[in-house]
Protein backbone atom coordinates (compact mmCIF):
# COMPACT_ATOMS: atom_id res chain seq x y z
CA UNK A 1 0.00 0.00 0.00
CA UNK A 2 1.24 3.57 -0.92
CA UNK A 3 0.92 6.24 1.25
CA UNK A 4 -1.00 9.01 0.82
CA UNK A 5 0.03 12.02 -0.90
CA UNK A 6 -1.60 14.44 1.83
CA UNK A 7 0.76 12.78 4.37
CA UNK A 8 3.65 14.84 2.40
CA UNK A 9 2.49 18.00 2.22
CA UNK A 10 1.84 18.60 6.05
CA UNK A 11 2.30 22.47 6.98
CA UNK A 12 5.96 22.40 8.08
CA UNK A 13 6.82 24.79 11.40
CA UNK A 14 8.83 27.95 9.96
CA UNK A 15 12.59 27.34 10.38
CA UNK A 16 14.68 29.63 12.72
CA UNK A 17 15.98 31.37 9.33
CA UNK A 18 12.93 31.93 7.90
CA UNK A 19 11.54 33.74 10.87
CA UNK A 20 14.81 36.12 11.58
CA UNK A 21 14.27 37.46 7.83
CA UNK A 22 10.53 38.16 8.18
CA UNK A 23 11.15 40.00 11.35
CA UNK A 24 14.15 41.71 10.51
CA UNK A 25 11.99 42.80 7.36
CA UNK A 26 9.44 43.63 9.45
CA UNK A 27 11.19 46.27 11.65
CA UNK A 28 13.26 47.85 8.89
CA UNK A 29 10.93 47.91 5.69
CA UNK A 30 7.95 48.16 8.20
CA UNK A 31 9.79 51.39 10.22
CA UNK A 32 11.08 53.16 7.43
CA UNK A 33 7.84 53.63 5.48
CA UNK A 34 5.19 53.70 8.47
CA UNK A 35 7.49 56.48 9.59
CA UNK A 36 7.66 58.08 5.82
CA UNK A 37 4.45 57.40 4.64
CA UNK A 38 2.41 58.23 8.29
CA UNK A 39 4.24 59.85 11.05
CA UNK A 40 5.88 62.83 9.24
CA UNK A 41 2.88 63.57 7.00
CA UNK A 42 0.94 63.65 10.02
CA UNK A 43 3.48 65.99 12.20
CA UNK A 44 3.60 67.97 9.13
CA UNK A 45 -0.11 68.91 9.51
CA UNK A 46 -0.14 68.96 13.06
CA UNK A 47 -0.21 72.39 14.29
CA UNK A 48 3.76 72.09 15.30
CA UNK A 49 6.46 74.14 13.92
CA UNK A 50 7.60 73.07 10.46
CA UNK A 51 11.60 73.46 12.04
CA UNK A 52 10.29 71.15 14.72
CA UNK A 53 9.25 68.41 12.51
CA UNK A 54 12.10 69.21 10.28
CA UNK A 55 14.32 68.45 13.12
CA UNK A 56 12.53 65.56 14.17
CA UNK A 57 12.60 63.55 11.41
CA UNK A 58 16.34 64.15 10.85
CA UNK A 59 16.80 62.82 14.48
CA UNK A 60 14.67 59.76 13.55
CA UNK A 61 16.03 58.98 10.09
CA UNK A 62 19.59 58.76 12.05
CA UNK A 63 17.76 55.74 13.92
CA UNK A 64 15.87 54.57 11.52
CA UNK A 65 18.44 53.88 8.70
CA UNK A 66 20.87 51.97 11.75
CA UNK A 67 17.88 50.02 12.46
CA UNK A 68 17.66 49.22 8.71
CA UNK A 69 21.52 48.58 8.73
CA UNK A 70 20.87 46.22 11.33
CA UNK A 71 18.18 44.28 9.84
CA UNK A 72 19.80 43.80 6.51
CA UNK A 73 22.89 42.44 8.02
CA UNK A 74 20.63 39.98 9.64
CA UNK A 75 19.07 39.15 6.32
CA UNK A 76 22.40 38.88 4.32
CA UNK A 77 23.12 36.73 6.96
CA UNK A 78 20.56 34.64 6.85
CA UNK A 79 20.73 34.21 2.99
CA UNK A 80 23.91 32.94 3.05
CA UNK A 81 23.45 30.55 5.68
CA UNK A 82 20.66 28.73 3.75
CA UNK A 83 21.90 29.56 0.15
CA UNK A 84 25.62 30.53 0.44
CA UNK A 85 27.31 33.47 0.11
CA UNK A 86 27.63 33.78 -3.35
CA UNK A 87 23.25 33.87 -3.48
CA UNK A 88 24.44 37.77 -2.31
CA UNK A 89 25.29 38.68 -5.89
CA UNK A 90 23.30 35.59 -7.59
CA UNK A 91 20.10 35.98 -6.50
CA UNK A 92 17.78 39.12 -6.76
CA UNK A 93 16.65 39.29 -3.42
CA UNK A 94 20.53 39.24 -2.43
CA UNK A 95 21.18 42.16 -5.35
CA UNK A 96 18.33 44.43 -3.31
CA UNK A 97 19.81 43.49 0.63
CA UNK A 98 23.28 44.87 -1.16
CA UNK A 99 21.43 47.69 -2.89
CA UNK A 100 19.60 48.64 0.49
CA UNK A 101 23.11 48.21 2.56
CA UNK A 102 24.58 50.07 0.26
CA UNK A 103 22.04 53.25 0.67
CA UNK A 104 22.63 53.05 4.42
CA UNK A 105 26.11 53.80 4.21
CA UNK A 106 25.60 55.95 1.23
CA UNK A 107 23.14 57.94 3.79
CA UNK A 108 25.87 57.81 6.60
CA UNK A 109 28.65 58.94 4.15
CA UNK A 110 26.89 61.62 2.88
CA UNK A 111 25.51 62.67 6.72
CA UNK A 112 28.64 62.63 8.82
CA UNK A 113 31.66 62.46 6.10
CA UNK A 114 30.50 64.57 3.25
CA UNK A 115 28.19 66.51 4.96
CA UNK A 116 26.14 67.43 1.51
CA UNK A 117 22.28 68.58 0.97
CA UNK A 118 19.36 66.56 2.83
CA UNK A 119 18.10 65.56 -0.89
CA UNK A 120 20.82 63.38 -1.01
CA UNK A 121 20.68 61.51 2.09
CA UNK A 122 16.64 61.44 1.11
CA UNK A 123 17.36 59.88 -1.98
CA UNK A 124 19.38 57.22 0.39
CA UNK A 125 16.36 56.68 2.06
CA UNK A 126 13.89 56.23 -1.59
CA UNK A 127 16.29 53.80 -2.56
CA UNK A 128 16.41 52.12 0.52
CA UNK A 129 12.50 52.29 1.01
CA UNK A 130 11.74 51.28 -2.20
CA UNK A 131 14.39 48.14 -1.94
CA UNK A 132 12.89 46.98 1.17
CA UNK A 133 8.80 46.74 -1.14
CA UNK A 134 10.74 45.06 -3.17
CA UNK A 135 12.69 42.26 -1.01
CA UNK A 136 8.59 42.17 0.75
CA UNK A 137 7.78 40.75 -2.42
CA UNK A 138 10.07 38.32 -2.91
CA UNK A 139 10.09 34.41 -0.88
CA UNK A 140 11.23 33.76 2.12
CA UNK A 141 14.70 31.97 2.05
CA UNK A 142 14.65 28.78 3.01
CA UNK A 143 17.03 25.54 2.85
CA UNK A 144 15.85 22.92 0.64
CA UNK A 145 14.21 19.75 2.77
CA UNK A 146 16.18 16.26 1.39
CA UNK A 147 12.77 14.03 0.98
CA UNK A 148 12.69 10.83 2.88
CA UNK A 149 12.82 7.27 1.25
Amino acid sequence: MSKSNTSDRRLRAPSLEGILWQLAQVFWVGGLWVFHVGLVPALKVSSLAPLLVQDIAVQIDRWLIGVALLGLLTQLAVLARVDGLAAWWRQFRGQMLLLGFGACVSYYTLRYGISVGERWQMFCILVLGFSGIVLVAQPVPVRARHARH
